[in-house]
């Protein structure tokens, strides 16, 4: 035999050896693959039901608001704007009464007009011209106040709302 056949034939070998011993395990054992195990889901009913925490609540301000035996108001009056209404919405007040519309609604923030604030314009929505009072723009908390020393009605609503509307009845 010619030895460079010889040479590549013991290479060869050689390489096939180191290749074989490369490998991982040996190729005698038996390999077992145990299953993974298995993991029942329990549900477990709650026995009672669940606290829920209340929402906070402002504070209701106090009113300086007196009121006679034919349910006219004096004094200081506080009207609310709260879920895109004022509240309360009609009122019958006497002559000299400070009516104070305080702004504590949340709920503003892009629905009914898209803006996050009210106000408060004397007049049927849509008025144009001079107005007997008009407030700012109200932001939460916000308040604007109006002495009514006339006798008359006056109605009001919210400009970027004018769904929002309200009646004052002033008497002697």
């Amino acid at each position: 035999m010619d030895s460079k056949i010889f040479a590549v034939i013991i290479i060869a070998v050689i390489g096939i050896g180191a290749v074989l011993f490369m490998l991982p395990g040996d190729n005698n054992e038996l390999t077992v693959i145990e299953p993974e195990p298995v993991i029942e889901e329990v549900i477990v009913e709650p026995e009672a039901e669940p606290i829920v925490e209340p929402e906070p609540v402002e504070p209701e301000p106090e009113s300086k608001a007196i009121v006679d035996e034919n349910g006219v108001l004096s004094g200081e009056v506080e009207v609310t704007m709260e879920n895109l209404k004022f509240g309360p919405s009609e009122i019958t007040i006497k002559k000299g009464t400070t009516v104070i519309w305080r702004q504590i609604d949340r709920s503003i923030g892009g629905s009914g007009g898209g803006v996050d604030w009210h106000n408060v314009v004397e007049g049927p929505p849509g008025k144009r011209g001079d107005h007997v009072f008009k407030s700012k723009e109200l932001g939460f908390n916000g308040g604007f106040s109006f002495k009514f020393n006339e006798v008359g009605v006056f109605e009001y609503y919210c400009d970027p709302h004018p769904f929002m509307i309200g009646k004052i009845t002033v008497v002697e």
